[in-house]
């Protein structure tokens, strides 16, 4: 991953920013100096990992934040650290808004749909949990906040390459996956369970996988046996693998903040694709009218649970940062920044799931 100031390889995220060790230095200066920088030359100097130690090119160094929209009168917004991985590829799209139509159509063809999701479909991320104890509170949840910042880069990263999504407006893409990311990964475990393991057990990781007996010795059973509730599911219908794909591409557009999005309509239209495509895979396996909308129900009733059962990990996820110093549980830069701007409006309303069905 690089520093998305100078380009060398970055150290971790800084003030809230991907940025390299001595990128780093010029962020503390700057926060904590409470000084206001001008750019010495006509605000186009190229900043790399040689130059930047130039001092001239340090007062530049805050007016290329600004113009990444970094920062806000020296605080750093939250979302910066989606744009930097939003932005790392070859032809910089995702930063560029793009006022087009963005159906599933106009990117590839749609008997090609699936066949994308599977090649971009993320491989399972090691937890590096060694300890056979998991009634250790603080070192089963620092794990686990670990390990969810390990798959936050790979939602990242799989959004980039879902057909139609990069066309959004780049705030909108940043929106999505701030709030869809816990969606997804709990989404995720609950496939992983299904395919990999029996009902007895979560499938957390390939090295971290809870039988009932050390869920309930866990500090997390309550969450535990809401998620289980996923794959039993998996296994009521069985689900396929075509199937999962295209509802995994639902959950990432299926919450909206109550103001809306900036290309809302291109939204639905990608929206309403991909539960087209939904519909042709039902069709792949129940060949008949009603059989089809009968799965149809049930699966995208299986989609509007997963939005209780998210509040419950999101309300378990808050309570545990706002103590983690005292439960001595860790929580990555990445994580802490999404889960203290994001979370709170999640549990205050000011985010709109998107339901199939009225309760």
């Amino acid at each position: 991953i690089q520093c998305v100031i100078c380009g060398d390889e970055a150290s971790g995220c800084h003030y809230g920013v991907l940025t390299c060790g001595s990128c780093k230095v010029f962020f503390k200066r700057a926060v904590e100096g409470h000084h206001s920088y001008l750019c010495a030359g006509r605000n186009d100097c190229i900043v790399d990992k040689i130059r930047r130690k130039n001092s001239h090119l340090l007062d530049f160094l805050l007016h290329r934040l600004k113009r990444y929209g970094a920062l806000k009168a020296l605080g750093l917004v939250p979302s910066l650290m989606f744009q930097s991985h939003l932005a790392m590829s070859s032809d910089n799209q995702a930063l560029n808004p793009m006022p087009c139509r963005v159906g599933i159509c106009e990117v590839q063809l749609n008997q090609q749909i699936v066949g994308i999701l599977e090649n971009i479909e993320p491989e399972d991320v090691h937890s590096g949990y060694d300890n056979p104890q998991p009634d250790v509170p603080h070192l089963l949840l620092s794990t686990l906040n670990h390990l969810c910042e390990k798959q936050l880069l790979s939602i990242v990263k799989w959004s980039k390459a879902l057909p139609g999504f990069r066309n959004l407006h780049i705030n909108d893409q940043m929106t999505l996956i701030q709030y869809s990311w816990m969606n997804l990964m709990v989404f995720s475990l609950g496939w992983r369970s299904f395919q990999n393991v029996s009902s007895e057990f979560l499938y957390i990781a390939p090295d971290l996988v809870l039988n009932q007996d050390q869920m309930r010795r866990s500090p997390i059973y309550e969450l535990c046996m809401a998620i289980q509730l996923i794959p039993q599911e998996f296994a009521k219908l069985q689900v396929t693998r075509e199937e999962f794909l295209c509802m995994k591409a639902i959950i990432l557009l299926n919450t909206v903040p109550l103001e809306g999005l900036k290309s809302q309509a291109a939204f639905e239209e990608m929206r309403q694709s991909y539960i087209h495509e939904l519909t042709k895979v039902i069709h792949m396996k129940e060949k008949g009218v009603v059989a089809s909308s009968q799965r149809f129900y049930h699966l995208t009733k299986l989609l509007d649970s997963i939005h209780e059962i998210v509040k419950k990990v999101n309300l378990y996820c808050l309570s545990t940062f706002l103590q983690a110093e005292t439960m001595r549980v860790e929580f990555p830069a990445m994580m802490s920044e999404v889960i203290a701007s994001q979370l709170p409006k999640v549990l205050a309303g000011m985010v709109r799931p998107l339901l199939f069905h009225t309760k």
